[in-house]
């Protein structure tokens, strides 16, 4: 029985049960065999020959040229929109490869990344260069114009409480003015039908339904007739990348993959784009590489993380599942309220110690018949994670929620219960970034570069994770096009020409993007990391602070009519603002409240000890 097959474009080598491992050329010529005596043997002689299969592919010159392809490694909504990118603006031929065993396991529901977009206008950049994709979108999520544009209910804690009148703007729709509203609403379709970026209008989608509403994209795009096949390829896991080192000719980029079975298999690339998440192979393999792998690039630590810890590092966080449409119970003798898919809901709990606060949140999602997930937020010290078995989550819940009947079945069931218990959740990341973004050989006729959370990664408190990743991708089409990544205006060589080269144009993305990216940490650090209520008492004291902080700062905007600029938080709503503009702009406010210390401070220490004492300290 032959197994452990490795196809390259061009090189293979397999094993025929107990026999011999053979290595094979392009064109069939015996290169090296090895009789198989143990499992041992096999799978170090298996190893090695992939090792020899890679150096000679990396050594040897090719016969035929090689069309413009490009590997994209990584098929979320990042990875499938620089893959669209390519082929459509490129002319590439992309083979995209996704670790997950089947395109169902990303496009289908899964409570372990049951998670929502807000798609806000830097994300809307790439999604309104491709109208099909920007219709869906507006058709399938929910349109909003900021929190207070969508309904917002509390809950409170407490079942002798009613619950108060919906909040926002959006909750006109249920009064005179509901018509108006849906006036407004479908204005913002008709915008969004026409390919048009909606100003100021964000769009809350599940993870799975982003997905496949690209995979759709990407099926429409291969329908077309004279396009760039885009070849996705599940199962397939990344392992390593590798240049060939050919003098004075074109070079590619080897990637090889494993598939579920173990088999390898080697694809070549002029461009291979890293979109495999925090966690990225593709960024690990420059990062471990030998100094002289890419000797027109950078310095292989560049991509080595740079990490921080924010107030929000570290939040553990799992998903508990309401059934559509749920029931909550009101006061005094009122109906309980139908919840419906399109608003957003804030649960309330009686626990609020340090170690049991809890609070559920709902975000507004499309289908009303879906299952409502809500996520709980914790410091990893909360009482809910040492809780195993179902029952005793359900009494749990219970004891926190008096207002809902989870005793019984009728709202939440035992399996659920069960499952929500022992599942594990996730960690939220550190706030980190590469400063490598982009390698390319000694000829600078191939290269890689990194995007989405392959290259920066923070916890989802800023709101700005799926929108970053597709700024990268917009930037990076910039790049390759020879224009500012920023800006897209168009940067001409010294000659006056527009450049044209790979390495060009991948030094312009690493040089012009990675400032942005640093910005994007920063704003991640500082932006509004306390969002969750974190229930330490030191959290509750800088909670306090944070928000005298962002109060003031408000204030003074509002007073000088914006000469001194708000938060962070909030000028990163501005879509207009790079990530770079927006810190320089808070920036500046921190200095002005750093030169009025100083000058509070001056002015003290002059009125008790007097210029002398100065004049002694500086002396």
């Amino acid at each position: 029985m032959v197994y452990g097959i490795v196809v390259a474009s061009s090189y293979s080598y397999s094993s025929s049960g107990s026999d011999w491992l053979i290595l094979h050329s392009p064109n069939s010529q015996f290169i090296f065999a090895q009789r198989n005596n143990d499992k041992g043997t096999m799978a170090l002689l298996s190893h090695c020959l992939l090792l020899i299969a890679g150096y000679i592919a990396a050594t040897e010159a090719l016969a035929a040229p090689l069309q413009q392809h490009a590997v994209v490694v990584g098929a979320g909504p990042v990875g499938m929109a620089t893959a669209l990118t390519l082929a459509t603006h490129h002319n590439f031929t992309v083979t995209l490869l996704e670790s997950s065993p089947s395109s169902s396991a990303q496009t289908e529901y899964d409570p372990t990344k049951a998670f929502l977009y807000n798609l806000n206008g830097r994300g809307q950049t790439l999604t309104s260069q491709f109208p099909n994709m920007q219709t869906k979108l507006a058709e399938r999520s929910v349109g909003s114009k900021g929190m207070m544009s969508t309904k917002l209910t509390i809950v409170p804690a407490d079942p002798n409480e009613e619950i108060p009148m919906k909040k926002g703007a959006a909750a006109a729709a249920t009064t005179a003015d509901g018509k108006q509203a849906k006036e407004n609403k479908n204005e913002d379709l008709k915008n969004a039908l026409k390919s048009e970026k909606a100003a100021g209008v964000g769009y809350w989608l599940p993870r799975h339904a982003m997905v496949k509403l690209m995979a759709e994209c990407i099926d429409e795009h291969n329908a077309l007739r004279g396009t760039c096949k885009i070849d996705v390829l599940c199962g397939q896991e990344c392992v390593s990348i590798l240049p060939t080192r050919k003098v004075n000719a074109s070079n590619v980029v080897i990637v090889t993959a494993k598939d579920v079975n173990g088999s390898l298999k080697l694809h070549q690339a002029t461009l291979v784009v890293g979109a495999d998440g925090m966690n990225s192979k593709v960024r690990q393999c420059i990062a471990t590489s030998p100094t002289n792998t890419w000797e027109g690039g950078l310095d292989p630590k560049k991509f080595e993380l740079k990490q921080w810890t924010s107030p929000a590092s570290h939040l553990r966080i799992k998903v508990l599942q309401l059934p559509p449409r749920f029931e909550i119970p009101n006061a005094n003798g009122k109906p309980p309220l139908t919840s419906t898919s399109e608003e957003i809901y804030a649960l309330r709990s009686v626990k609020t110690g340090p170690r049991n606060y809890l609070s559920l949140g709902l975000l507004p999602m499309k289908d009303n018949n879906a299952v409502r997930p809500t996520n709980i937020v914790t410091r990893p010290d909360h009482e809910v994670w040492d809780i195993h078995d179902g029952p005793a989550m359900q009494a749990y819940f219970q004891e926190a929620y008096p207002r809902f009947d989870f005793v019984s079945d009728k709202l939440i069931s035992a399996q659920e219960w069960e499952r929500f218990a022992k599942a594990k959740g996730t960690k939220f990341p550190h706030c980190q970034y590469s400063e490598g973004l982009a390698v390319w050989d000694g000829t600078g006729t191939c290269g890689v570069a990194l995007v989405g959370d392959a290259c920066h990664a923070f916890p989802p408190d800023i709101g700005q994770g799926v929108n970053a990743g597709l700024c990268d991708v917009v930037s990076l089409d910039r790049a390759l096009k020879g224009l500012n990544t920023e800006t897209g205006k168009v940067v001409a060589s010294s000659d006056g020409k527009r450049t044209a080269s790979l390495q060009k144009n991948l030094e312009r993305y690493q040089q012009q993007h990675a400032p942005e990216n640093a910005a994007l940490i920063r704003l991640a650090r500082f932006g509004a990391p306390y969002q969750y209520k974190q229930p330490h008492r030191t959290d509750r004291v800088l909670l306090k602070l944070w928000t005298l902080n962002v109060a003031v700062r408000l204030i003074l905007s509002k007073l000088t009519f914006g000469l001194v600029p708000p938060s962070s938080i909030i000028l990163s709503q501005n879509e207009k603002l790079t990530y770079r503009q927006v810190m320089r702009r808070a920036d500046l406010t921190t200095a002005l409240f750093k030169t009025i210390f100083l000058g509070v401070f001056g002015l003290l220490v002059k009125q008790r000890f007097g210029f002398g004492f100065l004049e002694a300290l500086f002396a």
